[in-house]
């Protein structure tokens, strides 16, 4: 038996063939007689794995074992401009007869059985790149592979996203984030074009998907996709890997929790069915230091794919994920935030077009209270049905036309808050949200690409209709070979969100001011040598809350460079320097949030025989405080005399101390030739275990101005990964 694979040299001098690095030889089947030959089309992943595939010529049963082969191997993906794109490849895949012994002759000796001829590369067939979706010009595209070698992130495909450009957590190792002077509130996050709630479980916990069912993560800071709406800051997408036409599997366990995903085809591999889930055990550990608390987190995902035709398909989705923190000695519930999504799908596809209709089911709930309260202070729970249309065509080899839709029904059940001034409920409520978008990408020469793109959303809550027009453009032209200009505009808005969204809880309502957003950048690109790739944006964005007389700017510079984990050497260097304002009437001030200055280095090296190290640095300037005190240096007073008339006329401004965190990560893996591995792996976030300084206030307890740092957050993990 002997495989070819026909490679293909790039028609275009920006684009870089794939290349392939692992290959798992396919069987003769049994029962077959004769040569064959099977061509496959491949699409082949930003993480060079292969993602689909689809069958060109062949007979069974020779495609299911070419099939079964081809899916196992693995590649150094496609390169534009040194950045990682999709790219679909013509494989040929060619069987050869064993040859039968006489049937008088003795057995051959093992010894002596010649070995399988070697990998043959055939002349260029066929090679185009895909997925090189224009509207998604200002993002940046973080392949599962890369993702999964990040320090710290503990193999999370979405925890990579903290070491990119323009992004700062809430608290480090907090999954919430500012992305762009936007709060965590007005970031949107999405899996498959799904709104969710949230991406990460509490503290800080990995992602609510699986590892193995991500295939890529996508941040797009602001002036994003017409086809997401509904946010005044920046989304956060992830989409998952497509069906599998063959058996894949994949484990893993560390010291605070395990997970695993399992797939298996069906219907000769028309079919897929799917299941995976992660289980926290974190009470064990947490029973060591703190045996009061009972702390723990699961989530689940399954899904059903049948293609009915070489042009559609049809699957359901389900995933939801639990969050728990009680006091075993109080027998109190502290907090308990769940959600749960359905997703019916029917996509289909063509060479020249694409599309999907779905619909979604959602369940969010969340319970919460005070170790002083003796019941919940807060309970919410929110039913959801919504209908999302997206869909290309195209035109012509110079343009693509995108659009769709996008509507849901959100009922929130009567919200009970537990204030100071006493029990507050909020009323039962239903909203309707619908949102229609459309966009043209043109490519009227080469190098050069526009993206004019325009939605609108209407939105009825409590009795009263609302219209948002929302103009969206983006381009990308070539300036010289190998560098090109990137720029994006956009407007966008938002209910207001003034605290990090959790399941179930109500937003506000728009008659108490909506948040609009403008959004700006410009910025270059540059394809540096040594597979390395680099992107330089300024930013801009102006929020304004008219009813209640509040803006804001943020704006700032973005330094990005990235080398290929491919490499034996690669990693991510980002260098964020912002400002970030807030404006009431004719007075500005600095945000509380505002950091000028967040850094982010990771560097992975390949130490051969499938060892790997890295480490990741971290730095992030101190926060920006305002203090009223009474006294102009911000000294105690003497609490028996009575207080000054003007106890709060002096201002003290600063910044808390910036925070610096280092991670490290060593990793062990063994391949077979079955294509099947296992690897050990070592993990330490904040390994130097340093203090973050949380915030600085006025207590004339403490004798004036405190200082606030919170403890260590440092997580050492030894984990175990198999897969097949």
């Amino acid at each position: 038996m002997a495989l070819i694979l026909a490679a293909a040299s790039a028609t275009a001098a920006d684009i870089v063939k794939p290349r392939l690095l692992e290959s798992v030889e396919a069987a003769y089947p049994e029962g077959a007689h004769g040569d064959a030959q099977v061509q496959l089309s491949v699409l082949i992943g930003e993480d060079g794995q292969v993602s689909e595939i689809d069958v060109r010529g062949g007979e069974a049963p020779f495609i299911d074992a070419a099939k079964a082969a081809v899916e196992r191997w693995s590649f150094q993906p496609a390169m534009r401009d040194n950045v990682p794109v999709k790219s679909r490849v013509l494989l040929k895949v060619s069987f050869v007869a064993p040859a039968e012994p006489p049937p008088e002759a003795a057995p051959t000796p093992a010894s002596a059985v010649p070995p399988a001829p070697a990998l043959a590369l055939a002349p260029p067939v066929e090679i185009t790149i895909e997925s090189e979706r224009a509207q998604d010009l200002a993002a940046i595209h973080v392949p599962r592979g890369d993702a999964r070698s990040i320090p710290g992130a503990f193999a999370d495909p979405f925890r990579v996203v903290e070491i990119l450009p323009g992004v700062a957590p809430v608290l480090s190792g907090l999954p919430y984030f500012f992305v762009r002077g936007a709060p965590p509130g007005d970031v949107g996050y999405f899996i498959d074009g799904i709104r969710v709630p949230l991406l990460f479980h509490v503290g800080a916990g990995p992602s609510v998907i699986a590892p193995a069912l991500v295939d890529s993560v996508e941040l797009v800071p602001s002036a994003y996709p017409a086809r997401f709406g509904r946010f005044a800051g920046g989304v956060m997408s992830g989409e998952t890997t497509a069906p599998s036409g063959v058996a894949r599997a994949e484990a893993q366990a560390r010291v605070f929790d395990a997970g695993a995903m399992v797939e298996q085809p069906f219907a000769g591999g028309r079919g897929s069915a799917l299941v995976a889930g992660r289980y926290s055990y974190t009470q064990a550990l947490l029973s060591v230091v703190a045996p009061e608390y009972d702390l723990g987190y699961w989530d689940y995902q399954a899904r059903i794919a049948y293609a009915t035709s070489s042009h559609d398909s049809f699957s359901v989705f389900a995933f939801g994920a639990l969050d728990h923190l009680g006091n075993n000695e109080l027998h109190q519930t502290l907090f308990d935030m769940q959600f749960h999504r359905v997703d019916l799908r029917w996509d289909h596809r063509t060479q020249t077009s694409r599309a999907r209709l779905a619909v979604t089911l959602g369940a969010d709930e969340r319970l919460s209270a005070d170790e002083s309260d003796s019941v919940a202070n807060g309970i919410a729970k929110t039913r959801q049905i919504g209908v999302r249309f997206e869909g290309s065509e195209r035109i012509s080899t110079q343009a693509e036309l995108r659009g769709g839709f996008d509507g849901n029904l959100e009922r929130y059940q009567p919200e009970l808050e537990l204030l100071r001034q006493g029990p507050v409920t909020y009323p039962a409520r239903t909203d309707d949200n619908l949102g229609v978008w459309t966009e043209l990408s043109l490519k009227p020469r080469r190098g050069f690409e526009i993206v004019p793109g325009f939605r609108l959303d209407v939105t009825r809550s409590r009795g009263q209709t609302y219209s948002f027009p929302e103009p969206r453009l983006s381009t990308r032209a070539r300036l010289i070979p190998k560098l090109a200009w990137l720029t994006g505009f956009g407007s966008t808005h938002q209910v207001p969100s003034y605290r990090v969204y959790v399941p179930g809880g109500q937003v506000g309502g728009l008659e108490h001011g909506v948040q609009h957003a403008y959004q700006a950048t410009q910025g270059l690109e540059l394809a540096l040598p040594e597979a390395m790739y680099g992107r330089a944006t300024l930013f801009y964005s102006f929020l304004e809350a008219r009813e209640l007389s509040l803006t804001g700017r943020n704006y700032g510079l973005e330094l990005f460079l990235r080398r290929d984990f491919a490499e034996r050497l690669g990693g991510f260097l980002s260098y964020t320097l912002s400002r970030t304002e807030r404006a009431a009437g004719r007075s500005t001030f600095l945000a509380d949030f505002d950091r000028p200055h967040v850094v982010s280095a990771v560097l992975g090296y390949d130490l051969g025989r499938g060892f790997r190290i890295g480490g990741r640095a971290y730095y992030a300037s101190g926060r920006h405080y305002a203090i009223a005190c009474p006294t102009p240096d911000c000294a105690a007073v003497d609490l028996t005399q009575p207080p000054p008339s003007d106890a709060h006329a002096y201002v003290h401004e600063g910044r808390v101390k910036g925070f610096f965190r280092l991670d490290v990560r060593f990793e062990k893996r063994w391949r077979f030739a079955s294509g099947s591995w296992i690897a050990g792996t070592f993990e330490w976030f904040n390994a130097l275990m340093a203090r973050e300084t949380m915030n600085r206030s006025w207590d004339q307890v403490r004798g004036g101005l405190h200082t606030q740092v919170r403890s260590p957050l440092t997580l050492p993990s030894v984990g175990v990964e198999v897969g097949y």
